[in-house]
């Protein structure tokens, strides 16, 4: 595979738009073990953060979550295997890093609406450092459904670029505005089992909830994750483990 053609055919580039559905991308058997070990580390996620309106669980590749030698090595086997690495890397057009796993679902609270949010506004900084990382920063998600996936809905372009007046009322909820209300130029991607969904954490995006939605995330950056977090978290490989990766330096990590 052209990885570098295989970025930027049909419907435009990847790096314009800011996703992309790489459409029958894994075998029904290089899935099916990181399904079982991933749903299952997914369920003691929700049975230590019991909560009606959570969508996603995180850092399940902790031994909070998934804690047998075995299963630990399979997954970050996949998360380091070249079809995937060598994808962030044409992506990201630079070095790739690992920064965690999420896994997305559907919320038990039928009062729970689908939000359009930026990553970034989670971080904890101003908007003016928000609007820098956007410029500097990469960051990608690579969802793989393990069942029939609503979709994301996503702002096209919008990873490039800050919100316009609508967009950010809606966001941010300002002036009476919600952020589940529908917005102008939005593009809705559906998903099936095999499918690959890479899209800029940047994006203004929704998930759709419904069906069995659980989908995992892989987070792809150009920069290498602190080591305070991975000492809070325990996200990534031990020694051991990293010794028997394809790419074992995508979860290179630095000092504060």
């Amino acid at each position: 595979m052209d990885l570098n053609k295989t970025v930027s055919f049909e419907n435009g580039s990847l790096l314009q738009n800011g996703f992309f559905l790489f459409s029958d991308f894994f075998s029904s058997a290089e899935l099916e073990n990181i399904r079982n070990i991933l749903l299952d580390a997914n369920l003691k996620w929700k049975s230590r953060f019991p909560d009606k309106n959570s969508i996603n669980s995180a850092y399940l590749t902790s031994p909070d979550f998934c804690s047998e030698e075995r299963n630990r090595l399979s997954v970050f086997r996949f998360i380091s295997s070249n079809k995937i690495a060598e994808l962030a890397k044409s992506i990201i057009q630079e070095r790739a890093y690992f920064l965690n796993t999420q896994l997305f679902f559907n919320p038990k609270s039928p009062d729970k609406k689908n939000y359009w949010h930026r990553d970034l506004q989670y971080l904890g900084v101003s908007e003016e450092e928000q609007k820098n990382i956007l410029r500097s920063a990469k960051v990608f998600h690579f969802r793989i459904p393990f069942y029939p996936d609503p979709g994301l809905e996503f702002i096209p372009g919008s990873h490039t670029r800050w919100d316009n007046e609508e967009e950010y009322e809606v966001r941010m909820e300002r002036n009476g505005r919600k952020n589940y209300e529908d917005l102008p130029g939005s593009v809705l991607v559906p998903q099936n089992p095999g499918d690959l969904l890479v899209f800029s954490a940047h994006l203004i995006h929704r998930g759709i909830y419904g069906q069995n939605r659980h989908s995992l995330d892989i987070l792809y950056t150009n920069f290498p994750d602190k080591k305070s977090n991975s000492k809070m978290f325990r996200q990534f490989p031990e020694e051991s483990i990293l010794s028997k990766l394809e790419n074992p330096e995508i979860f290179e990590q630095v000092e504060e």
